[in-house]
This record gives structure tokens, sequence and C-alpha cells, in this order.
């Protein structure tokens, strides 16, 4: 469950001993108030810049293909994509095979693929079988598709500011006081108190990096340390005649 605005909000007012907003008068704050929903969106800000590939940003998409169009761009609140999850679904009219599609670099594409798009004309367009990486915020696709193929993949997200007062943050809710560490770096440093800010600066990236090795840190590889002993005994007397 994620937290709201307001609820954030008060929990840094509370922090710096500060009257709370209702939602009545949230948008209206003024002074403090308005500072502390400030410093809110930032420490939010800054936790989601650091593990942008935290699971909670993970969004599945489907991408409609427009037949002679090679090249799509990506959602504007697109932070990074997983280039291994693109996969194609079957078109009942085109009868292609539902597969999943290999990604390769536009450097690649340049010197392989692009003349046989190029010089294929209309008549070489027909399901895709590779996706390629651009220099902009977009991805191709090789063959050129001659239908509305749909192409799934997932990508994660940086949501924007929270604005209304029942607005939620996408952070789960058992990480909300590393949000709030955060808030205070900024109330701190309001208040030119700099060895306070400084101290909760600490623990704000005490925080996210426990939250990187809770939501990001690969699994443990386990190996087996055990020795492979031979089966004759070191020990065994050589019997001569």
């Amino acid at each position: 469950m994620s937290t709201t605005y307001l609820a954030l909000t008060n929990d840094l007012l509370r922090r710096m001993n500060e009257v709370e907003l209702t939602s009545s008068n949230f948008a209206a704050s003024k002074n403090v108030q308005a500072i502390a929903k400030d410093a809110i969106n930032n420490s939010i800000r800054e936790v989601l810049q650091d593990g942008h590939q935290f699971p909670f940003l993970k969004t599945s998409q489907s991408k409609t293909l427009s037949s002679g169009t090679a090249t799509y761009d990506f959602e504007s609140d697109m932070a990074s994509v997983d280039w291994d999850t693109f996969y194609i679904s079957q078109l009942t009219s085109a009868l292609n095979t539902a597969k999943s599609l290999p990604v390769i670099t536009f450097e690649e594409y340049t010197k392989q693929y692009r003349p046989l798009d190029d010089n294929s004309g209309t008549g070489g367009y027909s399901a895709p079988s590779i996706v390629y990486q651009t220099a902009e915020e977009k991805f191709g696709v090789t063959p050129i598709p001659d239908a509305s193929y749909v192409i799934d993949y997932v990508y994660y997200k940086f949501p924007n500011d929270l604005a209304l007062h029942s607005d939620t943050t996408l952070i789960p809710d058992r990480f909300r006081y590393i949000v709030i560490d955060g808030a205070m770096v900024y109330m701190m440093r309001f208040r030119s108190n700099e060895q306070s800010a400084q101290i909760h600066n600490q623990k704000f990236q005490d925080g996210i990096k426990v939250m990187r090795r809770l939501l990001l840190d690969d699994p443990i590889n386990v190996r087996s340390t055990v020795i492979n002993r031979s089966k004759f005994s070191s020990n065994a007397v050589s019997l001569t005649t």
C-alpha cells in the first residue's frame, strides 16, 4: 500500500513540530507547510533516480505497430527499458508466429539489416523478427511490418511529482521512513542547520542502500565447496614381491 501526499507531508511536519495540513487547506498551503510539500517531492525524486529499476516502477506495455512504419516512440514517463522482454503476439490475419524478439544495437542494424529494409520496397514488408535500439527515445523493428502486429515489452517509469493531496507515491509504505529522512535534509537546510542536515542525509543514504539491497540486489549464488576425493587412499601401502 502506498501513502498519500497529504500523509507524507504531515509525517514530515510532525517531525518538525509544525502545524499539520488538511485536505481542505493542502492546495493553498504557504510558508513552512509549502516547503514541506516541496521537500517530500524532492526526496521521492532522489530515491527514484538512485534506483530507477525498482520493481514497483516496472510497467508492462503493449504497442500496436503500423504497416510501413519502422520506429516507435517510448512512453513519455519511461526511465529505462528492459530490452530482454520484447515479444510479438500472433496476429490471426497475418498468421505470424508469436515469439520473443532479440534486440540488437543501432550499429548492428545499420550494417546488417538497414540495406535490406531500404531496398526491399513494400513487397519486402513482413512480421518483425528483430528489435533494434535507436539513438533517440525510440525502438525500431525489422523487417518493416506489413500489418498491425502487437509488441509487448516492459519498461521502468519515472512518475510525475505528487500534486494533489490524494496523490499516492509508488514507493511502498514500508519505505515511508526513508522518504521522510530525505525530506528532513531539505527542511534542515531551510532552517540553516547544516549539521542536522548532514545527519539526516546519512540516514537517507543508508535507507536507500537498504532499499537497493532488498529490492535490486541479485540473489546470492551458492556453489558447492565439496572436494571430490580419490577412490584410493593416499595412505595405501604399496606391496612389492
